[in-house]
């Protein structure tokens, strides 16, 4: 999206839903005067005071310019933003509650009830619509920022699949350049490698080149700051993708010294008072699953002892935060002497690397193709393996000893700084698409941009992938 047109798009949006919500306003007292659930109004108390029209426009104008709101119309996963909406309206409305109560107690309260819920739904459809209506626009030149990548690397194939996802298919990706001349000329995956460095002005000119992303690896710092020097005079804008997965960061920090950066590269991941909370977070949320779900368990259990010979449950070692190897427990999805089979399904790929999840392996039971499809044979993990503090709900997935051993790569070892979890940020996104090791930069994200609300954002995804059955086997 180009700045002034992203710009004119966002005041349009907000200026749309405090519009919508000074009229749910007067729409509310309509309902209200139409359905008295409590009581008839007393007279003249179906007046709205003047003073609540810009008052509630300064309201939901600051909660969703604190949360940007207006973004979700344009960027990312609507799942992923709709959270941030719901959130600024709800805290408009705590803060509007707040204001009536100092100053206008005479109002009905069944009068704000109507008012936030109609709000809520309006501006939910609002931004829906101004979503679906940028989406189809998106395509147009004028509406979506042309990107160039600079590097054909693997930091820049990632950073193009991420743009690719965030605007939901809708490519705003022209093409590469990269400082290897033998590149030219091919494609990677779905994009154009279009030239060399020495290309970009010339490209930027002919394609209409809004935006140019460096994702040049480290070696080739002095064409990274030849780059940026060529483009001083350009009029696009200049972004820097760090390729620094060879050294792992986990939420580098800066510090200045009389002008002068240093970034902490191995700092702890998540801090203290954010490790009591993700902990008490979890003990809160999976004694409430286990309140609610223990006949069902038992039911499972029930199930798979009458499928096949065995136990209910199944344990191996995985490894877990910091390496220490810890007990895993999973209902029993195959038959009882499944892993005196793994070599039967474990394969190389022609890249090297070891896939042993089949969609078709033939040691998976009978109900527990359908654990599998619907993921409750995790549910252990919850009584025994996350009160307990071996995991987390949210984190990356524990790994088997034997792959960490003999498939990870250094830089991979970063995603055990961390609790491992039952679902995480490659579960939402790329399950049973390729597996977890193969797809450590999703979980170095999730470990980069920690934070609670993530956790909860991964859990809502969860359970959208999980009642959809995508990549489940």
């Amino acid at each position: 999206m180009k700045s002034r047109t992203t710009t004119n798009l966002d005041v349009l949006v907000m200026l749309g839903s405090i519009a919508i919500t000074e009229l749910m306003l007067i729409v509310a007292m309509a309902l209200r005067e139409r359905f008295s659930i409590w009581g008839p109004l007393d007279p003249g108390a179906n007046h709205i005071p003047l003073v609540l029209y810009p008052l509630v426009g300064l309201i939901w104008f600051a909660m969703q310019f604190i949360l940007s709101t207006p973004r979700l119309v344009r960027d990312g996963q609507l799942i992923d933003g709709l959270w941030r909406l719901v959130a600024a309206i709800l805290l408009a409305s705590l803060t509007f509650a707040g204001a009536l109560f100092l100053s206008f107690r005479q109002m009905s309260r069944l009068y704000f009830v109507y008012f936030v819920l109609l709000d809520l739904v309006a501006l939910i459809l609002f931004y829906g619509a101004m979503r679906l209506f940028v989406r189809r626009r998106s395509g147009r030149a004028k509406t979506q920022s042309r990107v160039l990548i600079a590097g054909a690397g693997r930091t820049g194939l990632r950073l193009a699949t991420a743009l690719t996802r965030q605007w939901n298919g809708a490519d705003p990706v022209v093409g590469f350049i990269d400082s290897d001349p033998t590149l030219a000329g091919q494609t990677l995956e779905e994009w154009p490698v279009l030239g060399t460095l020495a290309d970009a002005e010339r490209l930027i000119d002919e394609l209409a080149i809004d935006e140019i992303i460096i994702t040049l690896p480290l070696e080739a710092h002095p064409s990274t700051v030849g780059l940026v020097r060529q483009l001083q005079a350009t009029p696009v804008h200049i972004r820097l993708v760090p390729d620094f997965l060879d050294f792992a960061i986990m939420r580098a920090n800066v510090h200045y010294l009389e002008g002068l950066p240093i970034v902490g590269l191995r700092v702890p991941a998540i801090g203290d008072k954010a490790r009591i909370v993700k902990r008490l977070f979890d003990i809160g949320i999976s004694m409430l699953l286990l309140l609610l779900l223990w006949p069902f368990l038992l039911i499972i259990g029930w199930m798979i002892r009458r499928d096949s010979p065995g136990p209910a449950l199944y344990r191996a070692e995985r490894v877990g935060e910091n390496g220490r190897i810890f007990q895993m427990y999973k209902f029993r999805t195959m038959v009882q002497d499944a892993d005196l089979h793994w070599d039967s399904v474990a394969v190389r790929r022609p890249d090297g690397k070891l896939n042993f999840k089949q969609p078709d392996d033939p040691r998976i039971t009978r109900v527990g193709q359908w654990l599998r499809r619907t993921s409750l044979d995790e549910l252990p993990q919850l009584l025994l393996n996350v009160l307990k503090g071996d995991m987390s709900l949210v984190g990356p997935r524990p790994e088997l000893p034997m792959v960490v051993r003999e498939e990870y790569e250094p830089w991979q070892w970063s995603r055990f700084t961390v609790p491992q979890g039952m679902t995480g940020w490659w579960q939402v996104h790329r399950r049973g698409f390729e597996h977890q090791h193969l797809c450590t930069a999703d979980d170095l994200y999730y470990i980069q941009n920690y934070s609670l609300m993530l956790d909860i954002r991964i859990l809502m995804r969860t359970v959208a992938v999980v009642l959809s059955g995508e990549g489940a086997y």
